[in-house]
């Protein structure tokens, strides 16, 4: 199997002193104690994908785009390279706080369901691992008013392809094993089309995909588990503990440095509909 390279400076954080204290419980949905994990180990995305819908939807250099569930401003940063005019829209200060700095990016605090822009004011809306947290019931509406006539929503997300790494397969089998109730299918086994058209409001879905492999050195693997929010909250701050150590010892049995992490990213995006 080919798979296409998308490397990534990587400059990792500050990790906690002991990896092995108990922190607070995690809230579901809540980044603020993950923020630094996340900024350090989330991947980008294949800039071929990002090219393909950027051409598919005919935009122009000076689109107006609206990153919804931005975080840290990782996906952010890729589509401010295409000079696009930003507005980045996040819940957290924590997290938005993380992002790098851009002339065409400005950030606003809101939600899927709550964006606080104009009516008809964007081109494109994008949300980058995000969608899932999300109330289609309420957010597609809010979609659909603040987009021109004939623009679009995209949803995408870098799925991991557990099975076809022998390292992450082993991790996966350690979480499996010590967080049996932890269902990672929250957001890679819904029928993203049925959701997107489920309002009306939307229609024309399509849907793209790009694999691609990222070599996460050993830190920077550690803190992607880190910034797994829904396995954070499954697990609970005894057993993720126990886990990141269950991880890290089988790093050391096979002298793992550099994890190549294998990804397949898909993006559904929909058209605007007259309703």
């Amino acid at each position: 199997m080919t798979f296409n390279y998308i490397k990534k400076p990587t400059k990792i954080g500050p990790m906690p002193k002991d990896n092995h204290s108990q922190p607070a419980p995690r809230k579901l949905g809540d980044f603020t104690e993950q923020a630094d994990a996340y900024q350090a180990a989330r991947p980008s995305y294949p800039i071929t994908l990002i090219e393909q819908l950027i051409q598919q939807l005919h935009l122009q250099p000076d689109a107006n785009v609206a990153d919804i569930g931005a975080g840290t401003g990782i996906f952010t940063a890729q589509l401010a390279d295409f000079g696009f005019n930003i507005t980045a829209i996040e819940p957290n200060p924590v997290m938005s706080n993380k992002a790098v700095t851009h002339t065409n990016v400005r950030w606003v605090k809101g939600t899927f369901e709550e964006t606080f822009l104009p009516d008809a004011s964007q081109d494109w809306i994008t949300a980058a691992q995000a969608f899932h947290w999300a109330k289609p019931d309420k957010a597609l509406p809010e979609l659909h008013r603040i987009l021109k006539p004939n623009g679009a929503f995209t949803a995408l997300w870098n799925n991991r392809l557990n099975d076809e790494e022998p390292i992450l397969t082993r991790t996966w089998e350690l979480i499996r094993a010590n967080v049996p109730e932890f269902d990672d299918t929250y957001r890679d086994n819904g029928n993203w089309e049925y959701v997107l058209t489920s309002s009306g409001l939307f229609h024309e879905v399509t849907r793209n995909e790009h694999r691609h492999i990222l070599d996460m050195p050993r830190e920077r693997y550690l803190a992607l588990w880190h910034s797994h929010n829904h396995l954070n909250v499954s697990a609970g701050p005894q057993r993720f503990a126990k886990l990141i150590q269950l991880i890290e010892e089988d790093l050391d049995k096979h002298n793992v440095d550099v994890v190549p992490m294998p990804y397949l990213c898909q993006a559904w995006t929909a058209k605007r509909g007259d309703k």
